[in-house]
């Protein structure tokens, strides 16, 4: 079967949906499909996801010209230090650019068209809302090629991003649309158009562990973990709150951080105000899964005080990691951890954050036990052999060529392969 997974472009240098992309794409290339991989605009040559697909001699096209890539770049650069300075401004400048990007993407309507009739795949899988991503459902649509659009967050969210109503125009072209979860399914049943295919597609998560064993702290600490874009969105801020909170009433609880944004240095300062600035430590944006497993084995408990959310990869990569989780109750999150592998706790609300993770860190046992069925949960709908099965029928279904991959993972129907509409 010849897949070709395609995005606009690499959101780096932290991006769930570019994780999600180059995860699917190895894992396809691994299990001998032909998969390949187009960008409207490349990314920088030292871009991770891109060298990572390189690495797993995934091959990987582009549609727009150097001039226009080297524009588009550098307009992203611009905005990115716009948005740190201003965070405010992020709507605004939303509104007036977003007509330039459309214009900019239809630009190159018939090259997308042009690649597809010449690379004749039997299905093509775009992700995220945007531009570029429009152009290529209509190009391989007018190409004859089936589409699968896989929504990975909640449509319309955040509710600030006007375009996807544009977006959702080019939806009826798809001959089915994949959400993460049986929640997230849902959401796109009720705020999508009509649609007669809708269903689920997890995304996948290696398992990079060394060992069986939960960390054992060398003393009393409990180390809880945030890594995502430090954004507003992302709640860093609620979990300073909570920290301070949950550390007046347990002086072992720490704090690591991985990941970067515009409320980086907010958190080192709120941090200073409360008098945490010893409590937390800073890692930085890790680039690589081997530092990606080591951040996680750093931890005890993985914290996600998230607003809004799909599936997150951080949350799948923790649970992989035996880690039980404190977790908003948004999107599609209560899928993931159900009632055994963590808690939730309502979107904003540091005191219930802190009351979770003071509850954590004083019981140890119940710290494993949530850990042990965190990872059980990984097992079952995270890891890549009971993703991958799910995504091959999925593609010989709706390549319409009669095609049933023959592989030798697990054939057991996936726990939500059900939620199939």
């Amino acid at each position: 079967m010849k897949i070709v997974l395609c995005k606009s472009h690499f959101d780096g240098p932290i991006s769930g949906a570019d994780e999600t992309l180059v995860t699917y794409a190895a894992e396809l290339r691994q299990a001998g499909q032909s998969v390949s991989v187009l960008l409207m605009y490349l990314h920088a040559e030292e871009d991770q996801y891109y060298q990572r697909l390189l690495e797993g001699d995934v091959p990987v096209s582009w549609i727009a010209s150097n001039l226009t890539q080297n524009s588009y770049g550098a307009g992203r650069r611009i905005a990115n230090r716009m948005f740190y300075s201003f965070p405010a401004s992020k709507n605004f400048f939303r509104r007036k650019t977003q007509p330039m990007l459309t214009a900019m993407a239809e630009r190159y309507t018939r090259q997308c068209r042009d690649f597809f009739a010449a690379q004749q795949p039997d299905l093509v899988h775009v992700m995220t809302p945007n531009a570029g991503a429009a152009v290529m459902i209509k190009a391989a649509h007018d190409a004859g090629i089936p589409v699968m659009y896989q929504e990975l967050g909640i449509p319309y969210h955040p509710p600030e991003f006007d375009y996807y109503h544009e977006f959702a125009s080019v939806l009826p072209l798809c001959s089915e649309i994949a959400a993460l979860s049986p929640l997230l399914m849902n959401h796109c049943r009720e705020e999508l158009p009509p649609h007669k295919g809708l269903s689920v597609l997890p995304i996948m998560s290696h398992e990079l562990v060394n060992g069986a064993t939960p960390r054992v702290s060398a003393d009393e600490r409990v180390t809880f973990g945030f890594a995502a874009r430090m954004e507003e969105l992302k709640g860093p801020m609620v979990l300073m709150n909570a920290l301070a909170m949950a550390g007046q009433q347990n002086h072992q609880i720490h704090l690591n951080l991985a990941g970067d944004g515009s409320q980086r240095q907010k958190i080192a300062v709120q941090a200073k105000a409360f008098n945490m600035a010893g409590r937390y430590r800073y890692h930085g944006v890790y680039t690589h899964p081997e530092e990606r497993r080591s951040f996680m084995e750093s931890i005890d408990v993985f914290v996600m005080p998230s607003f809004t959310e799909g599936t997150p990869n951080s949350i799948v990569e923790a649970m992989a990691h035996r880690k039980p989780i404190i977790a908003s109750n948004v999107g599609g999150v209560p899928d993931m951890i159900g009632d055994d592998s963590g808690i939730l706790v309502p979107a904003g609300d540091a005191n219930a954050l802190a009351e979770a993770m003071i509850r954590l860190a004083n019981n140890r046992d119940l710290r494993e036990r949530m850990g042990q069925a965190a990872y059980e949960r990984y097992q079952q709908l995270f890891s890549p052999s009971v993703v991958l099965p799910l995504m091959l029928e999925t593609y010989g279904r709706l390549s319409g060529n009669g095609h049933r991959v023959q592989n030798s993972l697990t054939q057991e129907l996936h726990p939500w392969a059900i939620a199939h509409h």
